[in-house]
């Protein structure tokens, strides 16, 4: 015989049927029986940790590998992103300077529109290694029209410096920090109009010197320095600075002041060559007046001397 079936095989055959048909009809007819509940609960309780523990680990093995087939893609992605990202920052770059020479170009035709002078603008192009000098290099030369001691100021119009050499298409700018540099000033409140030299400190952190200054000048902290006007050299009204400190000077024959130079507060990247102002000299009978005029045209002429000697060459 094929299957050797005994009694026991029968009986045991026999009752593992009865006890499925019993939890059928339990089932399906719904009868509440505390012991069933309990083996469905203790089943279930049992069961359900085994069943997620192996969900969740099927899941990570197929996250593995579905990583693992597109790393490369992933990667790829990755490089377009950085280039894309790099593309950007230059383009945002790019909009920002043009923003900002836009805002520095209005600035300049406002200044323009606004004072009676014949300017050219000009690039700053080199700024000078020495420790002793204070120069700057533009981009203009002998061929826009420029010519030595010409004003130069910024498109703010605070006062920068003078052209001090020629070159064809460049010039050399002597700035107004350069101990070599003087130039007549004036208090701006119009209750005070003093008079006095400002002079170059020769360095960038520390303020330029206004000294001559009568004894009993009406000046003190946060008056706003202008050129005066008084020789023929510089145009009255460009800012210089702001007193920042007064003390007396030459036994108390007379005061001196730190001016906090105003060009310190921007970045010289574009600056205007005055090339032609009014240059009528004020006719005055007061005789301090015209001592003063005297004593500036002399110290600028004496610079002018001094600058002449050095001789540069661009």
């Amino acid at each position: 015989m094929l299957f050797n079936i005994n009694s026991n095989t029968l009986v045991t055959a026999a009752l593992i049927f009865l006890i499925i048909l019993f939890f059928i009809f339990i089932y399906f007819t719904e009868i509440d029986l505390p012991l069933f509940n309990w083996l469905s609960d203790l089943i279930y309780n049992i069961i359900t940790p085994i069943l997620n523990l192996v969900h969740q680990l099927i899941e990570s093995i197929q996250n593995f590998f579905i990583t693992l087939f597109s790393i490369d893609e992933v990667n790829q992605e990755i490089k377009d992103l950085r280039q894309k990202n790099s593309v950007l920052e230059r383009q945002i770059l790019f909009l920002e300077n043009i923003n900002r020479e836009n805002q520095r170009l209005r600035k300049t035709l406002n200044f323009k529109e606004k004072v009676d002078y014949q300017m050219v603008g000009a690039e700053v192009i080199a700024n000078s290694p020495s420790i002793w000098e204070k120069t700057i290099t533009i981009n203009r030369g002998s061929r826009d029209g420029l010519e030595k001691r010409m004003p130069v100021i910024s498109y703010q119009g605070y006062l920068v410096g003078r052209v001090e050499n020629i070159g064809i298409s460049s010039a050399q700018i002597r700035l107004i920090t350069d101990h070599d540099f003087v130039v007549g000033g004036i208090i701006a409140r119009t209750d005070s109009r003093e008079i006095g030299l400002v002079k170059g400190s020769g360095r960038d952190d520390q303020p330029n010197i206004m000294d001559s200054i009568a004894w009993d000048a009406d000046i003190e902290p946060g008056d706003i320095i202008l050129t005066s006007g008084l020789s023929n050299n510089f145009p009255a009204g460009l800012k210089i600075g702001e007193v920042a400190k007064v003390e007396t000077d030459n036994y108390g024959l007379s005061q001196k002041a730190d001016i906090n130079l105003l060009m310190h507060q921007i970045t010289l990247e574009e600056v205007m060559v005055i090339k032609n102002f009014n240059r009528q000299t004020n006719i005055t009978d007061n005789k301090q007046e015209q001592e003063n005029e005297a004593e500036i045209n002399d110290n600028e002429e004496s610079e002018k001397n001094d600058g002449n000697s050095e001789n540069e060459e661009i």
